[in-house]
This record gives structure tokens, C-alpha cells and sequence, in this order.
């Protein structure tokens, strides 16, 4: 049987490969998605109203917000933090100690926020790798251990009353498993709005819905110039060949030996009546070596639970708890480590997805930059 051909074949349909896929669609490019899902780790409930994946989006998200239904803001005075039996908000008379630090990290991050707004225009045309090891103050604190970082700027106390607990929730690590970078990455909603959302899959897809495969590729080779790719029993073969797969998936087709640390968690989606612990806030949030990360009340008479290791104790937290869903990812990210991996890996082969920096705009900005590499080439 004779191959299918195809200028460009995206392998994976996350954000990443959904955001080239698009890019390519608006420019008349021919492709083809080969993914065994849509949405990738962007994982929603049966109904599609609830997030188990990607949790929130920030207000300065320009690309992923045209793709997404805005529902609650989330908001500081919502978190309550938890560290062993103790329990406290951030805005209570205790906080007044921390407030020299607090004005301190304010004041890194509207420098960070600036100069990583910068960065995202630059990547949709030059690589994150190339673009971060052009800018200093980028590249510093992608090689600078987080916990080394919040020594220098002495803001120890402070990371290890709050911050450390809102970073365990939505990175999963602990401060000295992170660089720098991903630190002030991660608690930019101190400065920038953040928002729960609905994905609005079907307007991402609209236009280049037929141009999706639903199958699992087994096998790339390139020879005399293509990409022959296998998917069950049919072989295709392309010119180009986007990789937005994880990244232990993707590098078996490339050189690539280093890469960062991969992060895993659970999630349990329940119903039932919160206890006491949690019957305050909407967002409860703890510390390393909490099995427990995060705590998130949906408002509809159920929570999302994150935890690390072995399911928790839900009559702890609730009255009555039942299970909807569960979900392991393994991993949920690549963001612990400074290895900057480049795009482009020679051949008309991109890898794009979230394996130098975590986060939906990041991710989808990859997918952008190899849609512009191939339109380039034309």
C-alpha cells in the first residue's frame, strides 16, 4: 500500500501541537496531526466543565486565551495554607512580618514579568533555548537553583511560610528541586490576574478537524529525505516532522541525552461536604513533605485533590466523599533542571512542547516557532 504524503506531520495534539497545527491551518500549510488524544495533559471531566490538568490561565496569556472560556478569577484572599496541623491565610496580623519580603518579590517580578513577556514574542521566532541564553538575567536564573536565588535576595522566611506551599501545589516540587526561573515563573500571579477556564476544544480545532488522525505512532525513520511514520498499519511520510510529544517519548527519535527532571502527581476528583480544614477557602495549599499538595473546592459540591504518593484520607476533609475521577500523570511536567534543549534538531525536525519551561502559553509559543520555521522554508 502506498504512503500518504504530507508537507508536515505533528505528532501529539496537545497545546503544543494543537498551537502548530493552527498556525500552519491559518498560513494554507498542508499536514497532517497524528495524536492518540486531543487536549494532551490539558485533561477534562467526562463533561468537559472540569480541569484535572491545566488548572488555571493568566490574564497575559495572548495566544491560549482566544482558546479558552474565562469562568472565576482566583484570588489571594481564597488560599489557605496548611503545614502539618497549622493553618493560616496570607492576609492575618502574622503576615506583617513578611511584608519587607513581600514588597522585595513584587518588585523581582515586575522585572521577571517583563522580560518574560519579551521572551515570548522573541520564541515564536527564534528557539527558548537560544532566546534565554541571549538575555542574562533570563539565563541566570534558569542555571541558578531556586533555593540559591532565595537565599541572594534573602527571602528565606518568606518562601518557606508561603510561597513554598502555593509552588508545591502547582509544581509539585520542592524549592531546591527548581531553578530559578520556574520559581518567579510559577508565583507571577502574585503581580498577574489568574483565572479558572473551560478549553473550548472544538474552536481550537474548527478548521483543521479533518487533518486529525487519532492513533498511536509506533515507529519514524528518515531516509532519502523524509520521514516515513508509522501509525497501526498505515505509513505516512512527510517532509517535516513536528514532535509534541512528553519529552521521554520524543527524544527516542533524537540525539538528545540530557534532559530535566520529570515531576509526577495524582488527582481525585470528589463529591462531598467539606469538614471544618477546609470549609473557609477555596484553594487549600501545603508543604513538602505533605502527601497532599493542593485542595481545590470546584463550587459545585466537589474538590479536586493532588497528592503525591498514596491516596489520602478524604474522611479527613470531607463528609461522605465520593470518588468521580482519578488521575496519574507520570510525568506532569519536565520543569526541575537546567538543561535548554533546541527546537530545531536539524532536518526539518522540530521538538516543541514543555520540556524547557513549564505552562500553557509557553508550551503553545513552541508550537508557534516550528509552524514558523517550516512556513519560512517554503
Amino acid at each position: 500500500m502506498a504512503s500518504k504524503i504530507y508537507e508536515t506531520i505533528i505528532v501529539g495534539a496537545g497545546i503544543s501541537g494543537l498551537a502548530c497545527a493552527r498556525k500552519l491551518q491559518d498560513s494554507n500549510e498542508d499536514f497532517l496531526v497524528i495524536s492518540k488524544d486531543i487536549g494532551g495533559r490539558i485533561l477534562t471531566s467526562t463533561g468537559g466543565t472540569v480541569n484535572y490538568g491545566a488548572f488555571f490561565v493568566c490574564s497575559d496569556y495572548h495566544n491560549v486565551l482566544k482558546y479558552v472560556k474565562i469562568k472565576y478569577e482566583i484570588k489571594l484572599r481564597d488560599f489557605c495554607f496548611h503545614e502539618e496541623d497549622d493553618s493560616y491565610i496570607l492576609f492575618e496580623p502574622g503576615f506583617l512580618a513578611y511584608s519587607i519580603q513581600f514588597i522585595k518579590v513584587l518588585k523581582i517580578l515586575y522585572k521577571f514579568r517583563k522580560k518574560l513577556r519579551k521572551f515570548r514574542k522573541t520564541s515564536e521566532n527564534i528557539s527558548q533555548k537560544k532566546t534565554i541564553e541571549s538575555d542574562p538575567f533570563l539565563y541566570k536564573l534558569y542555571m541558578q537553583n531556586a533555593s540559591d536565588f532565595v537565599k541572594e535576595k534573602k527571602l528565606q522566611t518568606g518562601t518557606d511560610k508561603y510561597l513554598s506551599k502555593g509552588l508545591y501545589s502547582t509544581t509539585f516540587s520542592k524549592i531546591d528541586e527548581l531553578n530559578a526561573f520556574s520559581y518567579l515563573q510559577f508565583i507571577i500571579p502574585l503581580i498577574t490576574p489568574i483565572y479558572t477556564f473551560t478549553f473550548e476544544k472544538d474552536k481550537m480545532i474548527k478548521t483543521f478537524k479533518d487533518k486529525i488522525k487519532i492513533g498511536t505512532v509506533s515507529d519514524i525513520k528518515f531516509s532519502d529525505g523524509k520521514y516515513k511514520v508509522k501509525c497501526g498499519k498505515e505509513t505516512f511520510q512527510s517532509k517535516n516532522i513536528v514532535l509534541a510529544t512528553q519529552i521521554n517519548d520524543s527524544k527516542k527519535y533524537t540525539d538528545i541525552k540530557n534532559v530535566n527532571k520529570p515531576v509526577s502527581t495524582n488527582m481525585l476528583h470528589v463529591k462531598g461536604k467539606p469538614k471544618k480544614i477546609i470549609s473557609k477557602k477555596s484553594y487549600h495549599v501545603f508543604s513538602h513533605p505533605s502527601n497532599v499538595q493542593a485542595i481545590a473546592d470546584l463550587l459545585n459540591g466537589t474538590y479536586l485533590f493532588y497528592y503525591k504518593y498514596t491516596r489520602p484520607s478524604l474522611e479527613k476533609y470531607l463528609f461522605k466523599p465520593e470518588i468521580i475521577a482519578h488521575q496519574f500523570w507520570d510525568p506532569a511536567g519536565t520543569i526541575n533542571g537546567h538543561n535548554l534543549i533546541e527546537s530545531n534538531r536539524g532536518n526539518n525536525m522540530f521538538l516543541i512542547g514543555d520540556y524547557n519551561i513549564a505552562g500553557l502559553e509557553e508550551s503553545y509559543i513552541t508550537g508557534i516557532y516550528a509552524a514558523n520555521q517550516i512556513i519560512k522554508s517554503d
